[in-house]
């Protein structure tokens, strides 16, 4: 064999080695569903994180207590709900990016939708300062903890999986080790799992009254069926969710009947599927309602309510002319609060679909009898609105709902994805 000949065939054998390799390498490459286990720290630059991350500092702000609702982390310098007014109130939450310095800064105004906004996070790893009579200080507990992974919605087919931790070793597999239980977060982003949903749609009526044993059947007169139009109504907005890539369910089908407390209720299934938003849709009974509005935690500042009113004001749809405060958009109430043998208010709110979703932040799980929610009293909160479309007492109303409920559905749904920025 010739030199020249030799050569190619050399080049040839190269040239298949390489091509087998590149396709070996190709095909054992991490999916996106093997990558559903790793952690923004499995890829992080250590060299960089150790030069980077800050390991002392002139001050400190010790937290006690955190919670979830929604998408968002409050955090608190008492006890959740030990105090009327907490003191990490009013202050400044900031977030330094550790790898690239960038500063995101959230107001906490008491209210539960208030405070850290996870699904706005960037992947990364954050530091958490506040500031205490205008010095900045580094966010630290005294006991260490992992919370629970927190999933945000859907967002262009992905989620952040966000970690919230306080622990000296937090890095210590980065040879990292602080003085102190500094808190951080830890953003990753994931496509979504498939036992994660976004968003869960309970139709009211025909639920069961595991006291009494019978069924509520909800508002319900000759004009107007709750249970079989609040099912048509959210099988129109899950449709329409989804159009925007959310991942939605329907809480009950056609003839079923779960009522709002146990392991089969309507929260409970809202759980299981780690949802972020849990909307109610209803009827009322009051004759004077004769048009839509909305009923919100008054542990929230009605921030989702108030832009669903916004919008559907833009848009020419009419809302019941009633709110609770100053604050609030026409057609925004807040729920009442549940009142005890002697006529003082409890901590406990009026409506399940708020009080029973919202988890810890709205004291689930704590209110009825033998049978009740305990399982999720402790469990991230879901955001909880209620939507009540029409007055099953007022034709006006009802024949309102039927003529404009495809802009309602759209501008409903609109108003969601703009609140939650999807």
């Amino acid at each position: 064999m010739n030199r020249k000949k030799l050569s190619t065939k050399i080049i040839g054998i190269v040239t298949i080695a390489v091509a087998v390799v590149c396709v070996f390498l190709y095909a054992s490459r991490p999916t996106e569903i093997d990558k559903l286990s790793e952690s923004y720290l499995d890829h992080v630059d250590v060299e960089k994180l150790q030069k980077k991350v800050e390991k002392s500092f002139e001050g400190n702000y010790l937290i006690k207590d955190y919670l979830v609702y929604g998408e968002t982390l409050s955090l608190y310098k008492s006890e959740y709900g030990s105090v009327e007014t907490d003191k990490m109130q009013g202050n400044n939450i900031v977030l330094r990016n550790v790898m690239n310095d960038a500063i995101t800064s959230f107001t906490f105004n008491g209210s539960i939708d208030s405070g850290i906004d996870l699904g706005s996070l960037k992947e990364g790893i954050y530091e958490l300062y506040t500031y205490n009579h205008f010095e900045k200080e580094r966010i630290y507990f005294k006991d260490a903890f992992k919370a629970k992974t927190i999933t945000t919605m859907r967002r262009d087919e992905k989620v952040n999986d966000v970690t919230f931790v306080a622990d000296k070793n937090a890095l210590k597999n980065q040879d990292i080790k602080f003085k102190k239980n500094y808190a951080f977060i830890i953003v990753t982003k994931h496509i979504p799992k498939s036992n994660v949903d976004d968003v869960v749609i309970d139709p009211c009526g025909n639920a069961m009254n595991y006291v009494s044993n019978t069924v509520d059947y909800g508002a319900s007169t000759s004009i107007l069926d709750e249970p079989s139009s609040s099912l048509e109504f959210a099988k129109r907005v899950k449709k329409e969710l989804e159009k925007k890539g959310l991942k939605v369910k329907v809480l009950r089908k056609e003839g079923e009947t779960p009522g709002y407390y146990g392991a089969d209720g309507r929260p409970a299934r809202g759980y299981k599927v780690k949802a972020k938003l849990y909307l109610a849709l209803g009827a009322s009974y009051d004759e004077n309602v004769n048009a839509p509005y909305m009923l919100t935690s008054p542990y929230t500042d009605g921030g989702l309510a108030n832009t669903v009113s916004y919008f559907m004001s833009q848009n020419g749809i009419s809302l019941y002319a009633a709110r609770t405060n100053t604050t609030q958009e026409n057609g925004v109430l807040n729920d009442s609060f549940l009142l005890d043998d002697n006529g003082n208010a409890q901590k406990y709110e009026f409506y399940p679909q708020l009080r029973e979703t919202g988890g810890r932040a709205t004291y689930a799980g704590l209110y009825g009898g033998d049978l009740t929610n305990s399982s999720y009293k402790d469990s991230y909160g879901m955001y909880g609105l209620y939507f009540v479309y029409a007055s099953a007492m007022n034709s006006q109303s009802v024949d309102y709902f039927n003529e404009n409920v495809d802009a309602i559905t759209k501008i409903l749904v609109k108003s969601i994805v703009r609140y939650f920025e999807i």
